[in-house]
């Protein structure tokens, strides 16, 4: 189903890092929050609030993975939000209000799964199962696992650098009761090691689809936490595991399946494993907009604020026909200068662009790229490609078409360039594989995993208030 907007009093507006040393709490919050989890209907309720969460611009409604492609070589930033400009330019301040909301967002995600986690279990009545307890559980884990996956990106340097032992984020897993704590950060590793525990707590409770395709698609299930571990693994340089986890969603069948050609962008077709589901009355939609509205110029209903960068086009246009080109169009950017858009996010009007942020093509070349680092040019790294070559209109490799292992795993990593760009997975992509942002430009030589503005700073506010940050901030802020 599609996730409505629930206001629930458990939902704390200012997460545990916003929090002053005194903190008044109203009497009516504190009786909600005990009320919500008295049923399974309160239950569902909470659990639908952290679904909805999530789909906030500062979350996965669009901001966070628009700048994992302008922060990198895929997309210019040329609209006029000086905060967005700032990460674009690699001049980020500790004080930019929008890494802030970023922050903030995120922790409110984690803290209401953290309320399902805790909460749930201990709920006691006729007909609500111990079966259906553990799913949603399950559920908040997957969610606090992928919000986490997505915090510990921007903020910290990729495992590569310092072999995972780089500052991470703060591991808050309990629920906000008003006791106030002052959480350190924890290193990349640690963060790694808590997402990869709540993924492989959660799938034995996990179904393996719903009724409803918008829930298959939108809910957390099986395949989601397997093509998130298969992620996670390929950030860490874990060939094995990343390739078997993708192959768990790739033979999947039925209920996942590549698509035969590209009309399934926010269709929940079976090309989907997970996408954070958007409406018209519920969506990430801000006074800032959402996908559409950085995708698309004004002539459509956006600003035209995020097009191609010549980089990308030179890379489409280095193979003639490419059928993923052709789903992309010229414009008028918000700096006035024709220039060339994305197709993928059409509904700039009404914001129900569903946010992509797992699909078997991803799984695709997440195994391609995991046997070929792991066995070098191989056969089945090469049918893998093959599959989507064949849908892009392009013609397929052959063993002899790569001398070296290197130059499989280049070829493979242009692929996924072309396929995900615009769904936010180029700056990881590039850093994790010890590549520079930009490959050319006044912001090249700051651009390469390790430099300070590659990542985001803390935010000044976090670590004004809270004194286990104050020697913890990222370097360069």
């Amino acid at each position: 189903m599609k996730y409505f907007k629930i206001f629930l009093s458990l939902s704390i507006v200012l997460t545990v890092f916003s929090c002053k040393k005194e903190l008044d709490i109203l009497p009516e919050q504190s009786v909600a929050d005990v009320v919500v989890f008295t049923d399974e209907a309160g239950a569902q309720a909470a659990l639908n609030g952290v679904y909805s969460t999530a789909q906030l611009i500062n979350v996965f409604g669009s901001q966070p993975q628009i700048m994992g492609d302008f922060q990198a070589d895929n997309v210019e930033f040329v609209g006029s939000f000086p905060t967005l400009q700032e990460i674009f330019q690699f001049t980020t301040i500790s004080t930019n209000v929008t890494v802030a909301g970023w922050w903030q967002d995120h922790y409110r995600v984690i803290l209401r799964a953290n309320s399902v986690i805790d909460r749930v279990p201990a709920i006691s009545q006729t007909g609500f199962t111990d079966a259906e307890k553990k799913q949603m559980v399950a559920e908040a884990k997957f969610m606090r696992a992928l919000t986490y996956f997505q915090l510990v990106n921007l903020f910290a340097q990729p495992v590569q650098i310092n072999s995972g032992n780089s500052l991470g984020v703060p591991l808050v897993l309990k629920e906000f009761t008003g006791a106030i704590e002052f959480p350190a950060r924890n290193t990349v590793n640690e963060v790694h090691l808590q997402i990869k525990k709540d993924l492989e707590e959660a799938i034995p409770d996990l179904l393996t689809s719903f009724s409803a395709a918008a829930d298959t698609r939108g809910r957390a299930t099986k395949g989601a936490a397997r093509a998130l571990l298969s992620r996670l693994h390929l950030y860490r340089n874990e060939w094995t595991e990343a390739a078997t986890y993708a192959n768990d969603v790739i033979s999947a069948s039925p209920t996942y399946a590549l698509a035969a050609n590209y009309n399934f962008y926010d269709g929940n077709t079976a090309e989907d494993v997970f996408s954070i589901q958007m409406t018209t009355t519920d969506n990430s939609r801000t006074g800032a907009g959402g996908w559409a509205s950085y995708y698309r110029p004004a002539a459509n209903g956006g600003r035209g604020d995020c097009p191609f960068t010549s980089n990308l086009d030179l890379a489409f246009q280095a193979e003639a026909g490419d059928r993923r080109y052709a789903a992309s169009a010229n414009g008028t950017a918000a700096d006035g200068i024709s220039r060339r858009f994305t197709l993928k996010f059409p509904d700039a009007v009404n914001n129900v662009d569903n946010a992509p942020i797992i699909r078997v093509t991803e799984m695709y070349l997440n195994r391609a790229e995991a046997l070929a680092e792991k066995d070098g040019v191989n056969q089945t790294s090469i049918d893998l490609m093959n599959a989507l070559r064949t849908r892009a209109g392009l013609p397929t490799w052959t063993l002899a078409s790569f001398l070296t292992k290197q130059a499989l795993v280049d070829a493979i990593l242009n692929e996924r360039r072309k396929e995900l760009c615009f769904e936010g997975h180029r700056r990881m992509d590039l850093l994790r594989k010890g590549l520079a942002l930009r490959s050319s430009g006044p912001t090249a030589a700051i651009s390469k995993p390790g430099d300070p503005k590659v990542i985001l700073p803390i935010p000044q506010r976090e670590v004004d208030i809270n004194p286990s940050l104050k020697n913890q901030q990222n370097p360069g802020y």
